[in-house]
């Protein structure tokens, strides 16, 4: 949501159409300009120099979709569709009855290449428009989040069918076996989904986030939207930067929110949730007789410390205090305290 605007990337995308609306037009009417159609090409190869910058499609392979683009809209295609689209207009003026000029592996090859053409062209026109609606709706739901008593799948759900209604799609599911980590020998099921447009593809992406606990936000501070992975009214991400500089030096949203006393509550903001959590887990190992009580204190006010230094400290909350407040980490350097 954040790169919509960024360099204006969705509306360069939206000006290269004009041989594909042609090109979709003329085969949908049974001819072909080869002008329009090689033109229909450079568009899309003009696309996809500004497509990368916008996730999913940074993680597509650009160099052979641009060898499947260039290899698609040539002269000799321009020609064979040509050829195939007369043949078959002579077959109409025959009453369908098979002409000379009937060629069954032409045929095939003419019909099978109109429909790749065909759903390449559509596929490329619809991405800006695509881009436009999920953008507009996804901002939507983010600024009625708050609506929902509680942020998780039960509450947000009624909510995300209202802004997005029902969108049917065709969708192609399969299931093959991938290796469970990279250079591993063990094989794991996977499911692998083809989509035939981005709208459809964010949309999927978004419901099954949604079933999981994930859905955007909106900082408060910096107005970037962020996602969130838990059921916390968190107000502020936790790698943005704040609008003005505190002291010469650029801080955290959060950082900034305090200072201007917007703080979250206790409960909303995830350092001090963290913090909570490793206090319990060692409120429950004393109990246990696991650890000594002399132990837990040490340990209790070691994670305090980390804390503050992480409330105080941009830098270090974003690198090391989540690392820090892991049982083996906070207790090693317990132990060594106490030595």
């Amino acid at each position: 949501m954040n790169q919509y605007y960024k360099g204006d990337t969705a509306a360069r995308i939206a000006v290269f159409r004009q041989s594909n609306w042609n090109v979709q037009e003329q085969l949908c009417a049974g001819y072909l300009n080869e002008t329009d159609f090689l033109k229909a090409g450079e568009e899309i190869l003009t696309i996809l120099q500004t497509l990368p910058k916008l996730k999913p499609f940074s993680s597509l392979n650009i160099a052979a979709e641009k060898q499947r683009i260039a290899e698609l809209f040539t002269e000799s295609n321009a020609a064979g569709i040509l050829d195939y689209l007369r043949r078959r207009a002579a077959i109409v003026q025959f009453d369908d009855v098979f002409s000379p000029g009937y060629d069954k592996a032409l045929f095939k090859n003419g019909e099978t290449m109109c429909a790749t053409v065909l759903s390449t062209l559509r596929f490329y026109d619809a991405i800006p428009e695509d881009m436009r609606k999920a953008f507009e709706q996804f901002k939507k739901f983010a600024s009625r989040v708050d609506e929902a008593d509680r942020f998780d799948e039960r509450h947000l759900l009624p909510l995300a069918t209202e802004v997005f209604g029902l969108n049917p799609f065709p969708l192609h599911t399969e299931y093959i076996a991938l290796p469970k980590r990279r250079n591993s020998r063990i094989l794991v099921t996977a499911r692998r989904m083809s989509f035939e447009s981005y709208y459809s593809f964010v949309l999927t992406d978004f419901f099954e986030g949604l079933h999981h606990g994930h859905y955007p936000r909106r900082c408060e501070v910096c107005k970037q939207y962020f996602l969130m992975q838990s059921a916390r009214r968190q107000k502020y991400c936790t790698y943005g930067t704040a609008p003005e500089l505190y002291h010469g030096e650029k801080i955290s949203c959060r950082r900034y929110a305090i200072i201007q006393g917007k703080a979250e509550r206790a409960k909303d903001n995830p350092l001090k949730t963290a913090y909570d959590r490793r206090c319990s887990a060692i409120r429950s190992e004393k109990s246990r007789g696991t650890i000594s009580a002399e132990f837990a204190q040490v340990a209790q006010e070691m994670a305090k410390r980390r804390l503050e230094q992480a409330e105080e400290d941009d830098a270090y909350a974003k690198a090391s205090y989540y690392a820090d407040l892991q049982r083996a980490k906070l207790y090693a350097d317990t132990d060594k305290r106490m030595k």
